[in-house]
């Protein structure tokens, strides 16, 4: 079996390096002046000749592009957007194949930035991208946010010093960041702009440094990012989860729902059209529930969206 695998995957892979050569000799296409370029035809009666020319010459930075994060700068690529910087250090695992749509058995092991962009070119005969294979550090931050319009924080919330920094160099040159987390088969996002919107968002002190958070001097609560259990949780798995015998669940709905809320913003944002919501506000979609909701995240909140399950003791 694993001989068999092990071709298999062989294969996968150098058909993979062939199907990147053919890209790297794609032709871009711009967008004329004139009319619009076939793959956007279906564009037309949402966005007019103008608004597809803003997309094209937009920039749209995507920090982590394993799930939400590569989700997103695909779709972003079918909408049209001219370029896109897209960063991980991480490489496809087997347990990303059951939510991270870029991810398949032929490119296990290989970095998700590469994999993704790919992707993208393999879409949109438009784009242009650069890719960040070391993930955001302190040492490429700059050059990761510069021209940006708009940077996507797809980052994981365990590590919240990135999110810090991303959002700390965005606040200096004034470039939105939009962002969220899934739960079960909902998802939240918000749109955070402004020196301190961070800060806001999670409850942190305006003074508050990445090394307190690094060195666990600071700590943001997992209320703040896990902002309400849906009622259709088991109780008997929330307690192995705490207890840390299971990882945090996470599934291709979430994802995909986390995907379209963020994107959507990101064009409203390119666009200069009102967008959904603004930190420290957040809107969360819960699709096997059907509410959807705009809030502040509190405790009090999270606390009581923890009853429901507690009266069922324990059933699923």
């Amino acid at each position: 079996h694993s001989g068999t695998s092990s071709t298999m995957k062989s294969s996968a892979v150098e058909s993979d390096i062939s199907t990147r050569c053919w890209l790297a000799s794609t032709p871009r296409i711009p967008v004329s002046s004139g009319d619009i370029p076939g793959f956007l035809e279906r564009h037309r009666g949402l966005f007019t000749t103008e608004q597809i020319r803003q997309l094209n010459g937009a920039t749209v930075a995507i920090a982590g592009v394993g799930g939400v994060g590569g989700r997103v700068a695909e779709v972003l690529a079918r909408s049209g957007i001219g370029r896109l910087k897209l960063a991980d250090p991480d490489h496809f695992s087997e347990s990303n194949l059951n939510r991270q749509a870029a991810s398949t058995l032929g490119n296990l092991g290989e970095n998700k930035a590469e994999v993704v962009r790919d992707a993208c070119l393999a879409v949109s005969p438009i784009l242009d991208v650069e890719i960040f294979r070391d993930g955001v550090t302190p040492m490429n931050l700059d050059r990761f946010c510069e021209g940006a319009d708009v940077i996507v924080d797809g980052t994981d919330y365990t590590i919240p010093s990135l999110g810090l920094m991303l959002a700390r160099r965005a606040a200096a040159v004034n470039t939105p960041i939009v962002t969220g987390v899934e739960v079960a088969f909902s998802a939240w996002h918000t749109v955070i702009q402004g020196d301190g919107s961070f800060e806001r968002l999670f409850g942190l002190p305006r003074s508050v440094t990445l090394e307190d958070l690094d060195r666990g001097r600071l700590e943001i609560p997992l209320w703040r990012w896990i902002t309400a259990i849906p009622p259709y949780v088991s109780r008997a798995e929330l307690k192995r989860l705490d207890a840390g015998e299971i990882e945090a669940p996470a599934i291709a709905p979430a994802v995909e729902l986390s995907a379209a809320m963020i994107s959507t913003d990101v064009i409203r944002v390119l666009l200069r059209q009102r967008v959904s919501v603004r930190a420290p506000r957040i809107h969360m979609v819960d699709v096997a529930t059907g509410r959807s909701s705009k809030f502040r995240p509190t405790k009090a909140r999270f606390y009581a969206s923890l009853l429901p399950i507690a009266i069922r003791g324990g059933k699923a």
